[in-house]
């Protein structure tokens, strides 16, 4: 029966009015919200439902590898295994504590602790060995779980060590190279996506198309050669055990280019075991600890001497018989020669033959010619840790420095300093920036950086090279270096012998001291410049008795294995007047 409209209350009909409107303006408002969500927001919204089904990891790639160069592995990646724990799903942690101390050969009280952790993974061991593996596997605990992961391995122990550095449990790089070049070696993360169920579970799934190709970490290719490195190694070894020496060091450097060809380090320490070695044997000192050199700095005082015209070879200076006195003190000589010509001097290594050439040449001189040699600022080689040395400014010099860095005192450098300061005689004057990297390239081969030679500048010229070269050559044939003398080729060299600072009485010790030799070889084509370090050495004392046979003995073994024969002809390989391409040039004998 029909409800007669006059029966129906005005009230009631405006209600029902009400809720028509507003079911209309809800359904207007779902259709707004669809065509935004189905239309303006559709990639959006397609974008949310894949990730609700799929999902993206970061996998960091395995790390590059360190060669020599000649591809001999230095430094490369093993897949090694960990333990690992759910301590929610283990039972009975303090058993399983009790069972697996004695095979991890940890404690029972930290393995508890691990195991009680109130997180859903904590790792227990990690790298370890095959045999400890298994037994843990044998257990068959519920909780427990073992994985492998990359481990960093290097090949060759204790060989170059100090150079190439060493990476951390997390293949981040900690020291040399792998430090320096972390950022190359490490790589691009990759990303990897995977198909996933409601739950959240993986489900197996061809690859996707965005996928980003699994990559490595660049390939690093050095300039040591691994064959030079173990013959200045087993060398040096040799020295300090003849010596009885605190430690020593040879750095050997290809002086046309800069390259380094042997860093050698003695106390030295093997990267795959380093909680056996204490964290000063892992200093790099050929980079980070700067010396007094001695009488080897007597090369850039000559040069500059040289090349400022203030003395020539055959300049005749007074000895005084071997004494001197400056700003009061008396310094004395052990060549003990009254006249001598400017060579003689050079390679008789007089104390007072130095102070003289140094005082005609004045001490803004020798400032100048110091820092254009490369003291008292970095190599800017690519290694980290590297100092700059000690070099004071003229104005802060006493009435006795200029004497004393004549001899190489009140000064301090660093080894890789002093050999590059060598190499600029042996190239005809190009100062040259060291590098130990000579190119690296990407996971698919493609090089990403290749070194050049590097000049910064040249403090002496090609005619002041030839002359300071026959004068060193005269120190090797008949002065203080006689033992550096090569059977079969000619070298150039200088020797040292510095007191150190005896740290109870701050003076110079009368026992302590630093022996030291710098040269290069063949002289008519140089292939190597050689520092020789013997630090603290119990028999002998001097530079020309201790350090200069380590410089024959290392020559004497690379010279062939660089292809360098016997002999050779009457040329320098030296740079061209101005040009840094090294280029031959003939020297007048």
């Amino acid at each position: 029966m029909k409800t007669p409209s006059q029966d129906i209350h005005p009230v009631c009909r405006i209600r029902s009015g009400i809720v028509c409107l507003g079911l209309l303006c809800g359904f207007v408002l779902i259709g707004c919200r669809l065509f935004y969500l189905q239309v303006l927001q559709a990639d959006v919204g397609a974008h949310q439902a894949q990730q609700q089904h799929e999902k993206t990891v970061v996998v960091q790639p395995d790390r590059g590898v360190i060669v020599d160069r000649q591809g001999h592995p230095l430094a490369l990646n093993v897949e090694v295994s960990s333990l690992y724990v759910r301590p929610p799903s283990l039972n009975d942690p303090q058993r399983v504590a009790r069972s697996l101390a004695p095979i991890l050969q940890m404690p029972v009280k930290e393995l508890r602790d691990l195991f009680t952790r109130n997180q859903p993974y904590v790792w227990v061991k990690r790298n370890i060995p095959e045999p400890v593996v298994k037994e843990v596997e044998a257990l068959n605990i519920s909780g427990l779980g073992l994985t492998k992961e990359p481990h960093r391995f290097y090949p060759k122990g204790e060989l170059v060590s100090h150079l190439v550095g060493f990476a951390g449990i997390d293949s981040q790089g900690l020291e040399g190279v792998e430090l320096q070049y972390e950022s190359y070696l490490r790589g691009e993360k990759n990303l990897v996506k995977y198909q996933r169920d409601a739950l959240g579970r993986k489900l197996a799934s061809p690859p996707s198309h965005d996928s980003v190709p699994l990559s490595t970490g660049y390939h690093l290719t050095l300039t040591i050669d691994e064959v030079v490195q173990f013959i200045a190694e087993a060398e040096l070894a040799q020295a300090l055990k003849q010596s009885g020496a605190k430690s020593g060091s040879i750095v050997i450097m290809d002086p046309l280019n800069g390259a380094i060809l042997a860093w050698a380090l003695h106390p030295t320490f093997d990267p795959n075991h380093l909680g056996q070695f204490s964290t000063q044997d892992w200093r790099n000192r050929l980079v980070t600890d700067p010396y007094e050199p001695g009488s080897t700095l007597k090369i850039v005082v000559a040069a500059a001497a040289l090349e400022e015209q203030v003395m020539s070879p055959d300049t005749l200076i007074y000895g005084g018989d071997g004494k001197m006195s400056v700003a009061g003190t008396i310094v004395h000589d052990p060549a003990k020669t009254s006249w001598m010509t400017f060579s003689e001097a050079v390679a008789q290594s007089s104390n007072v033959g130095a102070i003289k050439v140094a005082m005609e040449l004045g001490q803004n001189r020798v400032f100048r010619y110091l820092k254009a040699f490369g003291f008292g600022e970095k190599t800017e080689i690519d290694l980290p840790g590297e100092s700059s040395g000690i070099l004071r400014e003229p104005n802060k010099w006493s009435g006795r420095s200029l004497s004393s860095i004549a001899m190489g005192q009140e000064i301090a450098v660093t080894p890789i300093q002093m050999v590059t300061a060598m190499s600029v005689v042996a190239n005809g004057g190009w100062l040259m920036t060291p590098y130990v990297v000579s190119s690296i390239l990407d996971s698919s081969g493609q090089a990403v950086l290749t070194k050049e030679p590097q000049p910064k500048r040249r403090p002496i010229s090609l005619e002041t090279t030839g002359t300071l070269t026959r004068i060193l050559e005269l120190a090797v044939e008949a002065g203080t270096g006689k033992r550096a003398r090569l059977a079969g080729y000619r070298a150039a060299g200088k020797t040292g012998t510095a007191q150190k600072i005896d740290p109870k009485t701050g003076s110079y010790s009368s026992s302590q001291v630093i022996a030291s030799f710098v040269g290069f070889a063949p002289v008519e084509r140089p292939r190597l410049a050689m520092l020789v370090v013997i630090d603290e050495p119990t028999i002998g004392n001097w530079g020309g008795e201790i350090a200069a046979p380590v410089f024959r003995k290392v020559a004497e073994r690379v010279l062939p294995h660089l292809g360098v024969l016997p002999g050779g002809s009457a040329v320098i390989r030296t740079a061209a007047a101005n040009s840094p391409i090294p280029s031959p040039q003939p020297i007048v004998q």
